[in-house]
């Protein structure tokens, strides 16, 4: 037969980032060593234009020739491989199409069968993708353009399963030109440059909430330190400045992984977004930030790097939540609620000490089984950081994830419902493109659980978005007399007997409603939310300020 082509798309979270093509990397150079038939394939560039595309059919025409198309499925892009898959089915009745990534629909059946209508082959998530395509390939040589599902590791009707080990070659060495290429345009375009770095792979932990694309509840795989060097030396001559790093516990191998570090930043490549590992003992923790900022040091000093604007430079906390009975049903290990605002404070005076920006920090709002003072308490830990501008990440229940499993939800008694996005960025930045602005993504989320009521989660909602803003522009003028929960609360009962709070908490109530259409949960009234309630505190300072003051006196008196 002819050479098979093969077409690879995942569209990044938003179109003013560059695309995440690691595994179209992967699954070629997976394939290069260890496929049968490399003199039969052909692979396609990956689009990483997703700045420009302004329909459908400018992203298909390079790939129309394409036998096999691979699509990688995230929250942010799975209604976009849809109808793009659609799309090449329509055009192509022949052209197999395949389906992977960590967000498929396995516990959420109406959904699955929808997609099962697209593609022809799915993967299971979390599983490894370069074995399945490696599979897919070569039976796909072997029968003349029909694969065989049962020779297929982890399609999702197959029970043949392998595993795959950490690649002892550099991907991104040998893909220098395509990364040289989306690096200049990056940079051309005005992109948010972003370029993963993945040196182990896997996960001990089973977090329900999770659909972590290296496998839960497994074995961590570590890449050779070698082979990670010279995967940031080819990301280095690429063109790009730093590199965001996906492993999901760095720290883990604590040596190790502070010698790749050290060597990144030491050959100006700044590894950031970095998740560190969950341990349960706070000295250890400490530790390894304490060893990370004299990395950082030793390499400000030896190269003159400014952090003034740069972000995600410390590594991330990912706290979720202070309550130790949310973290419990939620199979998360990680340190006590004391053992988190002690971690905050020591991170806090490092910062302070090297003039380094605050760390991303990662809180997810209304975990099943915190309540309302969990809530509160937690502005706590955000002062500490002094993380501002970020707010608790909104609850998804992905398809994929053990919440959506329907008997977990049944046994806290998780009520949940749908909302959309058009902006998957927390941070609410727009999109820029017809492609993208606008587009709706689904999700669930959650309402109310057996620790929190439906009312309750009206105050969390509003108050987390409100709450940063007050933290910054109020608290400092009463972080003598309040603590940060107490402020927060007082803030609440000031505002919302608001006129102006009355449409935003009607909008907030809609929202959460099961039985009204889904709404925009990264808008209210069409408009950011972030920016409305920002409006509303802005407009309302002087009367915060002065009945703060009252309250003080009130205080005082008594």
């Amino acid at each position: 037969m002819s050479k098979v082509i093969i077409g690879f798309i995942n569209p990044p979270h938003a179109d003013w980032s560059l695309a995440n093509n690691l595994t179209y990397l992967l699954c070629q150079t997976h394939y290069k060593y260890e496929g049968k038939y490399n003199d039969k394939i052909t692979w396609l560039e990956a689009p990483y234009k997703w700045d420009i595309y302004e329909s459908y059919n400018e992203i298909y025409e390079p790939l129309k020739n394409a036998h096999i198309i691979l699509f990688s499925s995230y929250i942010w892009n799975y209604s976009l491989i849809d109808d793009l898959a659609e799309l090449a089915k329509k055009q192509n009745p022949d052209v197999i199409t395949v389906l992977g990534g960590p967000h498929i629909g396995i516990n959420v059946p109406s959904f699955l069968e929808l997609r099962k209508e697209k593609y022809d082959f799915i993967c299971k998530p979390t599983k490894p993708g370069e074995v399945f395509t490696e599979d897919l390939i070569n039976s796909y040589v072997e029968t003349n353009g029909n694969p065989c599902i049962e020779e297929i590791s982890w399609e999702l009707r197959s029970s043949k399963t392998r595993s795959c080990p950490m690649p002892s070659y550099s991907a991104y060495e040998h893909h220098l030109d395509y990364l040289s290429k989306t690096s200049q345009y990056a940079k051309e375009q005005k992109l948010d440059p972003f370029i993963p770095l993945e040196t182990t792979r896997g996960c001990p932990y089973r977090c329900v909430y999770c659909e972590w694309g290296g496998g839960l509840n497994t074995k961590i795989l570590k890449k050779d330190t070698e082979i990670v060097k010279k995967d940031i030396l080819a990301l280095k001559k690429a063109g790009f400045e730093d590199a965001s790093l996906i492993d999901a516990n760095f720290g883990a191998f604590e040596d190790r992984d502070l010698e790749f570090l050290d060597f990144a930043w030491n050959h100006q490549l700044p590894i950031i977004e970095i998740s560190s590992v969950k341990r349960t003992n706070l000295n250890k923790r400490k530790d390894l930030i304490d060893k990370y900022f004299e990395i950082i040091k030793k390499a400000s000093d030896r190269h003159g790097y400014n952090f003034v604007h740069t972000s995600f430079v410390v590594p991330s906390v990912a706290l979720q939540s202070l309550s130790d009975e949310a973290m419990r049903i939620a199979d998360r290990i990680d340190l006590s609620a004391q053992d988190k605002l002690e971690l905050s404070r020591h991170i806090k005076l490092r910062c302070s000490e090297q003039e380094l920006p605050p760390p991303h920090m990662e809180l997810i709002l209304g975990m099943p089984g915190s309540t309302i003072e969990d809530f509160y308490d937690e502005f706590e830990i955000i002062w500490n950081f002094g993380a501002h501008g970020l707010s608790r990440y909104d609850y998804m229940v992905l398809p994929d994830s053990t919440i959506s499993n329907p008997q977990y939800l049944e046994k806290y008694n998780i009520e949940t419902v749908e909302v959309y996005t058009d902006l998957i960025d927390e941070d609410c930045v727009d999109n820029w493109k017809s492609l993208y602005k606008n587009r709706r993504n689904y999700f669930h989320t959650i309402r109310s659980c057996y620790s929190y009521t439906v009312e309750e989660m009206h105050e969390m909602w509003f108050m987390n978005h409100a709450g940063n803003k007050l933290l910054q522009d109020v608290y400092p003028m009463f972080h003598n007399d309040f603590t940060p929960s107490r402020f927060a609360k007082l803030c609440y009962r000031i505002l919302n007997k608001l006129p102006d709070f009355e449409p935003i908490h009607f909008y907030i109530v809609d929202l959460l409603d099961p039985d009204t259409p889904a709404l925009n949960s990264k808008r209210i009234h069409k408009e950011l939310r972030n920016e409305v309630i920002n409006n509303l505190i802005e407009k309302a300072h002087s009367l915060i300020v002065g009945e703060l003051y009252l309250e003080l006196d009130f205080s005082n008196e008594k």
